[in-house]
């Protein structure tokens, strides 16, 4: 079982019991998963004046940490899948095909009518984990998957290659890409990631990731579990963050 988080942690919940339970059960389960992630990771609520949804936060290795995750269109693409689903079953060669029971495992999500639905929907889940690192003097950087749905706003030059689907670093500051490739510990996790868009500019590191429940499990899956995937985003952060040469006062 795996929580997407905040608002989309209550309909994760839901859909994985079946669509049914009272209002009250639903928001105790709300209530116990946020528990279970301060637990596991720090993160608490924390109110963002003037932002929409819900975010948690925390102080991560000195660092200002925030975290929010949300759900596109979950209720009518679960509801298309059921449909599509149930379709193929019944009807089987070639819709069985194009609705994953004769491929995929037998489910619906990553078949080739799912992918379709992905794009005409959009990509269901997006994650942003910002960090405050302090240092307003700090050098553009990218870190960027070819997997990502985010494109580049600024064309910068790859320093190094971290691997297929994390993808590159990119940056005019070579000394300070450097120093995150000489990082071994950043750069073995940082091999888990995929689809993702890190930025780092005068005000903050920031994570930005979209894309599909079949991504999003899968990094997890690399990560070696959802808990773990957030304290390694919040070290590749810290990391990164550590790495950008502190602000020389002027003389």
């Amino acid at each position: 079982m795996r929580h997407p988080a905040l608002k989309s942690v209550t309909a994760a919940l839901v859909l994985l019991g079946g669509l049914g339970g009272s209002a009250a059960a639903t928001t105790a389960a709300y209530e116990k998963v946020l528990r279970e992630i301060e637990k596991q990771t720090g993160l608490t609520r924390s109110e963002i004046p003037g932002a929409e949804g819900e975010y948690l936060g925390k102080t991560h290795r000195g660092y200002r940490v925030i975290y929010t995750a949300k759900a596109g269109n979950v209720w009518g693409r679960y509801a298309a899948r059921l449909t599509m689903g149930e379709i193929g079953r019944e009807v089987g060669g070639v819709l069985g095909y194009l609705t994953g029971q004769r491929h995929s495992g037998g489910t619906i999500v990553g078949s080739p009518l799912d992918r379709l639905l992905s794009e005409i929907i959009g990509q269901p889940l997006s994650v942003t984990i910002l960090l405050d690192h302090g240092k307003p003097d700090a050098p553009r950087l990218d870190i960027v998957s070819g997997y990502s749905p985010l494109a580049r706003d600024e064309e910068l030059p790859e320093q190094a290659r971290i691997s297929r689907r994390a993808g590159a670093i990119y940056s005019n500051d070579a000394e300070l890409a450097a120093r995150l490739t000489s990082n071994k510990a950043l750069m073995k996790r940082m091999k888990s990631l995929r689809c993702q868009f890190i930025r780092v500019d005068g005000e903050a590191v920031a994570f930005l990731w979209a894309g599909s429940e079949t991504d999003y499990s899968g990094m997890i899956n690399d990560h070696g579990g959802y808990y773990r995937m957030l304290n390694a985003l919040m070290d590749d952060l810290a990391d990164i963050a550590d790495a950008i040469p502190a602000t020389t006062p002027a003389p």
